[in-house]
Protein backbone atom coordinates (compact mmCIF):
# COMPACT_ATOMS: atom_id res chain seq x y z
CA UNK A 1 0.00 0.00 0.00
CA UNK A 2 1.08 3.29 -0.38
CA UNK A 3 1.64 5.79 2.58
CA UNK A 4 3.60 9.16 3.30
CA UNK A 5 6.11 8.85 5.76
CA UNK A 6 9.23 10.85 7.37
CA UNK A 7 12.12 9.64 8.55
CA UNK A 8 13.67 12.93 9.77
CA UNK A 9 12.18 16.24 10.85
CA UNK A 10 12.17 19.04 8.69
CA UNK A 11 10.57 21.36 6.21
CA UNK A 12 7.36 19.30 4.97
CA UNK A 13 7.91 19.76 1.35
CA UNK A 14 11.54 17.88 1.83
CA UNK A 15 10.96 15.39 4.23
CA UNK A 16 7.78 14.00 3.44
CA UNK A 17 7.93 11.27 0.73
CA UNK A 18 5.55 8.76 -0.51
CA UNK A 19 6.62 4.99 0.11
CA UNK A 20 5.32 1.41 -0.92
CA UNK A 21 4.53 -0.40 2.63
CA UNK A 22 3.56 -3.93 2.83
CA UNK A 23 -0.70 -4.43 3.27
CA UNK A 24 -1.00 -4.42 6.89
CA UNK A 25 -1.82 -7.80 9.08
CA UNK A 26 -5.07 -8.96 9.47
CA UNK A 27 -6.86 -6.97 12.33
CA UNK A 28 -6.71 -8.69 15.92
CA UNK A 29 -9.47 -9.62 17.95
CA UNK A 30 -10.55 -5.73 19.46
CA UNK A 31 -9.11 -4.13 16.35
CA UNK A 32 -10.44 -2.91 12.67
CA UNK A 33 -9.18 -2.36 8.83
CA UNK A 34 -9.81 1.04 7.52
CA UNK A 35 -9.28 1.88 4.34
CA UNK A 36 -9.13 5.59 4.35
CA UNK A 37 -10.95 7.67 2.04
CA UNK A 38 -10.11 11.47 3.30
CA UNK A 39 -7.70 12.68 5.02
CA UNK A 40 -7.09 16.70 6.20
CA UNK A 41 -3.70 18.56 6.16
CA UNK A 42 -3.63 20.43 9.37
CA UNK A 43 -1.77 22.86 10.87
CA UNK A 44 -0.99 20.52 13.68
CA UNK A 45 0.40 18.03 10.87
CA UNK A 46 3.37 20.47 9.79
CA UNK A 47 4.61 20.97 13.35
CA UNK A 48 4.61 17.33 13.86
CA UNK A 49 6.68 17.02 10.99
CA UNK A 50 9.09 19.98 11.67
CA UNK A 51 9.42 18.23 15.00
CA UNK A 52 7.66 21.92 16.52
CA UNK A 53 4.80 19.87 18.45
CA UNK A 54 4.71 18.40 22.10
CA UNK A 55 4.45 15.09 21.06
CA UNK A 56 6.45 13.73 18.41
CA UNK A 57 6.44 10.25 16.74
CA UNK A 58 9.07 8.08 16.99
CA UNK A 59 10.79 8.05 12.87
CA UNK A 60 10.29 6.38 11.01
CA UNK A 61 6.90 7.43 10.81
CA UNK A 62 4.00 7.85 9.22
CA UNK A 63 2.03 11.47 9.24
CA UNK A 64 -1.34 12.77 9.16
CA UNK A 65 -2.97 12.75 12.18
CA UNK A 66 -7.05 12.03 11.39
CA UNK A 67 -9.13 11.32 8.49
CA UNK A 68 -12.25 9.05 7.11
CA UNK A 69 -13.01 5.82 5.98
CA UNK A 70 -14.54 2.39 5.23
CA UNK A 71 -14.33 -0.36 7.64
CA UNK A 72 -12.33 -3.59 5.46
CA UNK A 73 -12.36 -5.95 7.79
CA UNK A 74 -13.06 -6.76 11.90
CA UNK A 75 -11.97 -8.29 14.49
CA UNK A 76 -13.80 -11.54 16.20
CA UNK A 77 -14.54 -9.38 19.40
CA UNK A 78 -15.87 -6.34 17.31
CA UNK A 79 -19.74 -6.09 17.46
CA UNK A 80 -21.09 -3.09 17.07
CA UNK A 81 -18.99 -2.20 13.65
CA UNK A 82 -19.40 -4.37 10.37
CA UNK A 83 -17.55 -4.05 6.72
CA UNK A 84 -18.59 -0.82 4.76
CA UNK A 85 -19.06 0.98 7.93
CA UNK A 86 -17.88 4.55 7.61
CA UNK A 87 -15.49 5.67 10.53
CA UNK A 88 -13.53 8.31 11.56
CA UNK A 89 -9.94 7.50 11.61
CA UNK A 90 -9.12 7.74 15.21
CA UNK A 91 -6.61 11.07 16.32
CA UNK A 92 -3.83 10.37 16.56
CA UNK A 93 -2.76 8.12 13.83
CA UNK A 94 -1.08 8.28 10.63
CA UNK A 95 -3.91 8.82 8.62
CA UNK A 96 -1.98 9.66 4.92
CA UNK A 97 -1.86 6.32 4.00
CA UNK A 98 -4.20 3.70 2.08
CA UNK A 99 -4.93 1.46 5.00
CA UNK A 100 -4.65 1.11 8.64
CA UNK A 101 -5.42 -0.90 11.33
CA UNK A 102 -6.88 0.43 14.83
CA UNK A 103 -8.24 -0.35 17.98
CA UNK A 104 -11.67 -0.53 17.81
CA UNK A 105 -13.07 0.47 20.96
CA UNK A 106 -13.54 3.84 20.56
CA UNK A 107 -14.46 3.89 16.87
CA UNK A 108 -18.28 4.53 15.91
CA UNK A 109 -20.25 4.02 12.59
CA UNK A 110 -21.01 7.17 10.65
CA UNK A 111 -24.27 8.55 9.44
CA UNK A 112 -24.35 7.34 6.24
CA UNK A 113 -25.49 10.28 4.49
CA UNK A 114 -22.58 12.51 5.41
CA UNK A 115 -20.40 14.40 3.75
CA UNK A 116 -17.29 12.33 4.00
CA UNK A 117 -15.04 15.10 3.25
CA UNK A 118 -16.73 17.20 6.10
CA UNK A 119 -16.16 14.31 8.00
CA UNK A 120 -12.57 13.75 7.76
CA UNK A 121 -12.09 16.95 9.93
CA UNK A 122 -14.08 16.01 12.61
CA UNK A 123 -11.83 14.71 15.58
CA UNK A 124 -9.42 17.68 15.76
CA UNK A 125 -10.91 20.99 15.33
CA UNK A 126 -14.96 20.42 16.77
CA UNK A 127 -13.51 18.94 19.79
CA UNK A 128 -11.48 21.84 20.80
CA UNK A 129 -14.49 23.94 20.01
CA UNK A 130 -16.41 21.94 21.81
CA UNK A 131 -13.99 22.00 24.82
CA UNK A 132 -13.24 25.61 24.67
CA UNK A 133 -16.49 26.27 25.42
CA UNK A 134 -17.49 23.72 28.37
CA UNK A 135 -14.38 22.83 29.81
CA UNK A 136 -12.88 26.84 31.41
CA UNK A 137 -16.17 28.95 32.14
CA UNK A 138 -19.22 28.39 33.27
CA UNK A 139 -21.43 29.46 30.29
CA UNK A 140 -25.54 29.92 30.05
CA UNK A 141 -27.79 30.70 27.10
CA UNK A 142 -27.39 34.52 25.63
CA UNK A 143 -23.45 34.88 27.46
CA UNK A 144 -21.12 36.20 25.07
CA UNK A 145 -17.70 34.56 23.86
CA UNK A 146 -15.33 35.99 21.93
CA UNK A 147 -13.04 34.31 18.95
CA UNK A 148 -9.95 35.81 16.85
CA UNK A 149 -9.40 33.24 13.93
CA UNK A 150 -13.07 32.85 12.85
CA UNK A 151 -12.91 31.59 9.60
CA UNK A 152 -10.87 28.08 11.12
CA UNK A 153 -12.02 25.14 11.69
CA UNK A 154 -12.31 25.41 15.28
CA UNK A 155 -13.52 28.67 14.86
CA UNK A 156 -15.95 27.53 12.91
CA UNK A 157 -16.97 24.61 15.22
CA UNK A 158 -16.93 27.30 17.71
CA UNK A 159 -19.98 29.05 16.27
CA UNK A 160 -21.74 26.12 15.91
CA UNK A 161 -21.19 24.37 18.92
CA UNK A 162 -22.41 28.13 20.43
CA UNK A 163 -25.28 27.87 18.44
CA UNK A 164 -26.41 24.58 19.57
CA UNK A 165 -25.60 26.10 23.41
CA UNK A 166 -27.77 28.98 22.86
CA UNK A 167 -24.55 31.56 23.38
CA UNK A 168 -23.75 34.06 21.24
CA UNK A 169 -20.52 35.01 19.39
CA UNK A 170 -17.66 37.28 18.50
CA UNK A 171 -15.34 36.44 15.90
CA UNK A 172 -12.05 38.62 14.87
CA UNK A 173 -11.21 38.21 11.32
CA UNK A 174 -8.09 39.30 9.53
CA UNK A 175 -9.82 39.89 5.71
CA UNK A 176 -13.01 41.97 5.14
CA UNK A 177 -14.61 39.00 2.83
CA UNK A 178 -14.91 36.79 5.70
CA UNK A 179 -17.65 38.70 7.43
CA UNK A 180 -20.69 37.38 5.72
CA UNK A 181 -19.20 34.89 5.24
CA UNK A 182 -18.98 33.88 8.73
CA UNK A 183 -22.80 35.62 9.53
CA UNK A 184 -24.25 33.57 7.01
CA UNK A 185 -22.60 30.67 8.69
CA UNK A 186 -24.20 31.49 12.11
CA UNK A 187 -21.73 34.18 13.98
CA UNK A 188 -23.60 36.84 15.51
CA UNK A 189 -21.02 39.37 15.15
CA UNK A 190 -18.03 39.56 13.00
CA UNK A 191 -15.32 42.08 13.09
CA UNK A 192 -12.19 43.16 11.11
CA UNK A 193 -9.60 43.00 13.59
CA UNK A 194 -7.38 46.19 14.59
CA UNK A 195 -6.25 48.48 16.63
CA UNK A 196 -9.57 49.60 18.32
CA UNK A 197 -11.29 46.29 17.86
CA UNK A 198 -12.12 46.14 22.01
CA UNK A 199 -14.13 49.00 21.44
CA UNK A 200 -16.32 47.79 18.64
CA UNK A 201 -16.45 44.78 20.05
CA UNK A 202 -18.40 47.14 23.12
CA UNK A 203 -20.67 48.78 20.98
CA UNK A 204 -21.90 45.51 18.84
CA UNK A 205 -22.44 43.83 22.01
CA UNK A 206 -23.86 46.64 24.15
CA UNK A 207 -21.32 46.31 26.44
CA UNK A 208 -22.20 42.55 27.15
CA UNK A 209 -19.59 41.07 29.68
CA UNK A 210 -17.76 38.96 28.04
CA UNK A 211 -16.02 36.02 30.40
CA UNK A 212 -14.06 33.90 27.63
CA UNK A 213 -12.10 34.90 25.07
CA UNK A 214 -10.23 32.20 22.89
CA UNK A 215 -7.26 32.69 21.37
CA UNK A 216 -5.79 30.89 18.37
CA UNK A 217 -3.52 33.53 15.93
CA UNK A 218 -0.79 34.52 18.27
CA UNK A 219 1.77 37.13 18.12
CA UNK A 220 -0.21 40.72 18.93
CA UNK A 221 -3.43 39.17 17.82
CA UNK A 222 -3.99 38.19 21.33
CA UNK A 223 -4.12 41.70 22.41
CA UNK A 224 -7.84 42.53 21.05
CA UNK A 225 -8.80 38.85 22.33
CA UNK A 226 -7.85 39.53 26.28
CA UNK A 227 -8.97 43.54 25.59
CA UNK A 228 -11.91 42.71 25.01
CA UNK A 229 -12.62 40.23 27.99
CA UNK A 230 -14.78 41.27 31.31
CA UNK A 231 -12.22 42.15 33.99
CA UNK A 232 -12.05 38.82 36.06
CA UNK A 233 -12.34 36.87 32.78
CA UNK A 234 -10.69 34.19 31.05
CA UNK A 235 -8.76 33.43 27.84
CA UNK A 236 -7.80 30.44 26.28
CA UNK A 237 -4.74 29.66 23.73
CA UNK A 238 -5.15 26.78 21.92
CA UNK A 239 -2.87 27.83 18.93
CA UNK A 240 -0.66 30.15 17.26
CA UNK A 241 -1.67 29.97 13.18
CA UNK A 242 1.27 32.64 12.65
CA UNK A 243 3.94 30.61 14.80
CA UNK A 244 4.49 33.85 16.95
CA UNK A 245 4.40 33.82 21.07
CA UNK A 246 1.19 35.23 22.51
CA UNK A 247 1.43 38.67 23.15
CA UNK A 248 -0.85 39.91 26.74
CA UNK A 249 -0.59 43.29 28.38
CA UNK A 250 1.03 43.68 32.12
CA UNK A 251 -2.59 45.69 32.15
CA UNK A 252 -4.87 42.90 31.52
CA UNK A 253 -3.18 40.26 33.32
CA UNK A 254 -2.26 42.57 36.39
CA UNK A 255 -4.58 45.44 36.82
CA UNK A 256 -7.56 43.55 34.41
CA UNK A 257 -6.87 39.88 36.47
CA UNK A 258 -7.87 38.03 33.64
CA UNK A 259 -6.30 34.51 33.32
CA UNK A 260 -4.57 33.00 30.89
CA UNK A 261 -5.61 28.94 30.39
CA UNK A 262 -4.40 26.55 27.67
CA UNK A 263 -5.75 23.97 25.90
CA UNK A 264 -4.22 20.57 24.09
CA UNK A 265 -6.51 17.77 23.12
CA UNK A 266 -3.13 15.70 22.93
CA UNK A 267 -3.05 16.21 26.98
CA UNK A 268 -3.81 12.84 28.29
CA UNK A 269 -5.89 14.01 30.68
CA UNK A 270 -8.06 15.53 27.98
CA UNK A 271 -7.46 12.99 25.18
CA UNK A 272 -8.69 10.37 26.96
CA UNK A 273 -11.73 11.88 28.89
CA UNK A 274 -15.19 11.30 28.11
CA UNK A 275 -15.33 14.84 27.56
CA UNK A 276 -13.58 14.25 24.50
CA UNK A 277 -14.88 11.34 23.18
CA UNK A 278 -18.74 13.01 23.50
CA UNK A 279 -17.57 16.47 21.90
CA UNK A 280 -15.98 14.40 18.81
CA UNK A 281 -19.41 12.78 18.26
CA UNK A 282 -21.39 16.19 18.76
CA UNK A 283 -19.23 17.59 15.89
CA UNK A 284 -20.15 14.74 13.77
CA UNK A 285 -23.82 14.94 14.32
CA UNK A 286 -23.72 19.00 13.61
CA UNK A 287 -21.97 18.07 10.12
CA UNK A 288 -24.43 15.55 9.45
CA UNK A 289 -27.29 18.34 10.57
CA UNK A 290 -25.39 20.74 8.01
CA UNK A 291 -24.95 22.69 11.10
CA UNK A 292 -21.00 22.59 11.10
CA UNK A 293 -19.42 22.94 7.76
CA UNK A 294 -15.58 23.93 6.97
CA UNK A 295 -15.25 24.78 2.86
CA UNK A 296 -12.76 22.72 1.40
CA UNK A 297 -10.60 24.66 -1.04
CA UNK A 298 -8.90 21.48 -2.50
CA UNK A 299 -8.25 17.81 -2.35
CA UNK A 300 -4.71 15.81 -4.03
CA UNK A 301 -3.80 12.30 -3.96
CA UNK A 302 -1.30 11.24 -1.86
CA UNK A 303 1.17 11.49 -4.82
CA UNK A 304 0.31 14.99 -5.11
CA UNK A 305 1.93 15.76 -1.59
CA UNK A 306 4.25 18.75 -2.38
CA UNK A 307 1.39 20.47 -4.47
CA UNK A 308 -0.84 19.85 -1.07
CA UNK A 309 1.35 20.91 1.01
CA UNK A 310 2.32 24.00 -1.35
CA UNK A 311 -1.58 24.71 -1.17
CA UNK A 312 -1.61 24.83 2.77
CA UNK A 313 1.07 26.64 3.21
CA UNK A 314 0.07 29.90 0.95
CA UNK A 315 -2.97 30.04 2.80
CA UNK A 316 -5.29 29.21 0.11
CA UNK A 317 -7.52 27.45 2.26
CA UNK A 318 -8.38 23.59 3.67
CA UNK A 319 -6.91 20.81 1.85
CA UNK A 320 -7.50 17.35 1.86
CA UNK A 321 -5.87 14.05 0.58
CA UNK A 322 -8.35 12.41 -1.59
CA UNK A 323 -6.70 8.61 -0.87
CA UNK A 324 -9.63 5.80 -2.22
Amino acid sequence: MYALELSTFGEPSEVIRLVNLPDPQPPKADEVLIGVEYAPVNHVDLLVVRGWYGALPTLPAGAGSEGVGRVLAVGKDVHHLKVGDRVLVPHPSPSWREQIVVPATDLFALPPNADPQQLAMASINPSTGALLLSEFVRLSPGDWVIQNAGNSGVGRAVIAFAKERGLRTVSLVRRQELIDELIAAGGDVVLLDGAEVAAQVAEATGNARIALGLEGVGGAAALSVAGSVAPGGTVVVYSSITGQPNFFSPVDIVFRNLTVRGLWIDNPAVHNSPQFHEAIKMGVRLMAEGQLHVPVAATYALSEVKQALAHVQSGGGKVLLKIS
